[in-house]
């Protein structure tokens, strides 16, 4: 059903599944830099039509509501909910004799600015792995949600300037929305704040919150972009704590592997008992994972699963 050739082809319809060079027609799953390029024809949801307008000139999609059927010759297609970021999907796909299932990057536990996920079976599954070691388990969302909150609560108290760093689109907005509806005082950075609309336009909603401005960052948080962490600005900002948002949190050396004063755990991909639901409640008969640890493929065999490498796989299925 498949070709792999550094990126997925589903060779009966031409069509490539996140690809990262430029193709005729691609399936993207979310509005992440790493997973867009500027396909001759694209099929994504409408949130990622959105996003793509803001990140690429002039892009030409086909936008899908979630299990929409949409048929290319004699295969069927429908989108669903991959609770990543706003507008990750999963993609099916069925032809008279299979049928295979993509996740793109994916997260089952809810979140406050994402649809909820939904399993889908199939006999063929394509999924990350990216968290695919047993010590990758996050936290319950709400445990670090309290604990970013107390800490930015703690730090203004005691006259320190909370940099809370996220990436521009998902996590961002992410925070943004704990942050504000927690009654904390957020200021935020363009690059975040220019998405927040097409959240809104979805039914999100948040607190309080103002535009940064750089003369002005005392008695508030800021919340940046995660590269900012490097600027001169922020280098420079007297009584900065910077707080790094990302699932590397469980690592002990995070704060050093990223230069930051603290990583707290709040994640947007499946962490490792994330994973392993999928796979056992979705029972495909083949699974190929990418992304992640090539461990992850032998817990899943010795767990009694027909699993693979994808990116060791190449060949024709």
């Amino acid at each position: 059903m498949f070709v792999y050739e550094k990126d997925i082809l589903i060779n009966d319809i031409d069509l490539w599944l996140d690809p990262k060079r430029v193709r005729d027609f691609g399936f993207i799953s979310h509005a992440h830099g790493d997973h867009i390029a500027r396909h001759k024809n694209i099929i994504c949801t409408h949130p990622t039509g959105y996003f793509l307008k803001k990140r690429l000139k002039n892009p030409n999609f086909i936008a899908l509501s979630y299990n929409q059927f949409f048929k290319i010759k004699n295969t069927v297609i429908t989108l669903h909910p991959a609770g990543h970021i706003l507008g990750s999907a999963q993609i099916q796909i069925k032809s008279k004799d299979t049928s295979l299932v993509y996740t793109g990057d994916f997260r089952i536990r809810p979140a406050k600015t994402v649809e909820p996920f939904e399993f889908v079976k199939s006999d063929i599954l394509i999924m990350e792995s990216t968290f695919g070691l047993p010590h990758y388990k996050i936290p319950p969302r709400e445990q670090t949600e309290d604990e970013l909150i107390d800490l930015c609560r703690s730090l203004l108290k005691h006259g320190k300037v909370p940099v809370v760093l996220a990436y521009s689109l998902g996590k961002g907005q992410e925070a943004l929305k704990i942050l504000s509806e927690a009654g904390l005082p957020v200021v935020v950075e363009y690059n975040i704040l220019r998405y927040v609309s097409i959240y809104e336009k979805y039914g999100v909603k948040f607190g309080e919150f103002e535009k940064l401005k750089r003369s002005e960052f005392r008695g508030k948080v800021l919340l940046m972009p995660v590269q900012d962490r490097f600027k001169s600005y922020l280098k420079n900002l007297p009584g900065a704590y910077t707080i790094y948002l990302s699932g590397w949190g469980i690592d002990p050396s995070a704060a050093q592997r990223f230069g930051v004063d603290k990583v707290l755990p709040l994640s947007d991909h499946a962490d490792f008992d994330e994973l392993i639901e999928l796979v056992e409640k979705t029972k495909p008969e083949i699974i190929y994972a990418t992304h992640g640890f090539d461990q992850f493929v032998n817990i899943l065999r010795n767990a009694g699963f027909n699993a693979y490498n994808l990116e060791e796989a190449g060949g024709r299925k």
